[in-house]
Order: structure tokens, then C-alpha cells, then sequence
């Protein structure tokens, strides 16, 4: 989707929305956008994020993984003398994703600074109903012994929503990614995971913030965990 981080989201630029959330959030020494694009890194500028350095072209293409982007701007904070305790990535394509998230999660993270912390949310749909598509059959993404198991008999699945990834820059220099195995979750419900990559997450992103249904304000793990 050309153009998504700037693409408007009920009123305001997609990335808006996360600038926004972590302003809310006490003890962020600083929010920084990487971007390869004056125009997204004019907006951020506006919505109070700093821009200090334009990404290079080499990391600006579809097919480079997030973490090479953070361990850039990781050399970038060390050169400057400026290494933190910690970095938090928090992608712009979780505008649901609010300022009581990020805290929470930073405070789950400082239970055990040595270990990152990744968010999640409870999947109602368990693995053994995934299926792959192989010549025209469906073929079974995990094998059971039987495949009419009841859901309530399966153990619970959890997804990585991709709205919070917090871990401490030697972590990140030495494993090349937030997912370790000492990694912990802070899970979240599933609407305020909603993750943009396509317009009709974008539709849906709109429907839920326009809805007085909705309360951005409210968390509805404990409601999902009792189905």
C-alpha cells in the first residue's frame, strides 16, 4: 500500500496515531522515526516525533527487515553517546494501540530488563485449523492425532500482533532480534491489535474509531479470555 504511514485514519496520518500514544508515555527518553521519505519524516516532525537522521537508501527497500532499521539507529544513538537502556519499536501500522499499552508493557519489561518483551494476542482460531494450500488440496499446517479436537481441549494460541517490541540494545546486538527464547509477552486483546496491511484493515481501523462501541480506553482481554 504506497503511501500508508501517511494515509488518513479518522481525522489524522496513520503514523500519527503511535507518534500520538507515545508522547502519552512518561520516561521515553525520545521518540525517533527512521524514514527514507521528507514527507513522512515532515509529519512526524509535526506530530512532535524527532526525525534526526534520513535512513539510508539501502534500508529503505519492501524487502528489509525491521530490526536492521533498529540496529541502525542503534549505531546512529552510539555514535552520538546516546546508547540507551533499552529500545522500544513500536510500528506505526497499530494506530488502535494506545499510551496505557506502552506503559504497561514497559513496566512488564522492567521486571526483567535482560529479557525483550514482545506483544501478542490470544488467537481464537487454534493451529490445527490453519491449512496450506498445495496443489489445489488443503493440507494440514500442524499435524494431530485427531483433526475434530473441540477448542476448549487445545492449549491456547498466541499471535505476534506487531505493535510492541521492547529489548535492550546488547540483546539486539548480539541475537539480530527482538525474538529470543528469554522473550516474554504482554498480551493484548485483539481489537486494539489490529495490525494495517490493507484497506480493509484500514476500513476496519475507521469502523472502530468512529464506533461509540469502542472505547480506546478499554481493554477487552479479560471479555476475550472468558469465550
Amino acid at each position: 500500500m504506497p503511501g500508508k504511514n501517511l494515509r488518513p485514519l479518522a481525522g489524522k496520518p496513520l503514523i500519527g496515531w503511535t507518534i500520538e500514544a507515545a508522547r502519552e508515555v512518561a520516561g521515553l527518553d525520545d521518540i525517533i522515526v527512521s524514514t527514507d521519505d521528507p514527507e513522512i519524516a515532515g509529519v512526524a516532525r509535526t506530530f512532535g516525533a524527532s526525525v534526526p537522521f534520513i535512513r539510508p537508501a539501502d534500508l529503505a527497500a519492501d524487502n528489509v527487515h525491521a530490526i536492521h532499521v533498529i540496529l541502525h539507529c542503534l549505531d546512529w544513538l552510539e555514535e552520538q553517546g546516546r546508547l540507551p537502556d533499552a529500545i522500544m519499536m513500536i510500528l506505526p501500522t497499530s494506530p488502535l494501540r494506545r499510551a496505557w499499552h506502552i506503559r504497561q508493557a514497559l513496566q512488564a519489561f522492567m521486571e526483567d530488563p535482560g529479557c525483550p518483551v514482545i506483544s501478542v494476542y490470544r488467537s481464537l482460531t487454534p493451529m490445527i485449523s490453519f491449512r496450506w494450500l498445495e496443489a489445489g488440496r488443503l493440507v494440514p499446517v500442524a499435524a494431530a492425532e485427531t483433526m475434530n479436537l473441540q477448542r476448549q481441549d487445545l492449549k491456547p494460541l498466541y499471535g505476534v500482533n506487531g505493535s510492541i517490541y521492547i529489548a535492550p540494545p546488547e540483546v539486539l546486538r548480539r541475537h539480530g532480534t527482538f525474538h529470543t527464547e528469554e522473550a516474554r509477552p504482554f498480551v493484548m486483546d485483539r481489537l486494539h491489535s489490529l495490525d494495517i496491511n490493507s484497506l480493509d484493515d484500514f476500513a476496519m481501523a475507521e469502523h472502530l474509531l468512529k464506533s461509540p462501541d469502542f472505547d480506546l480506553d478499554k481493554s477487552l482481554l479479560a471479555e476475550e479470555e472468558t469465550r
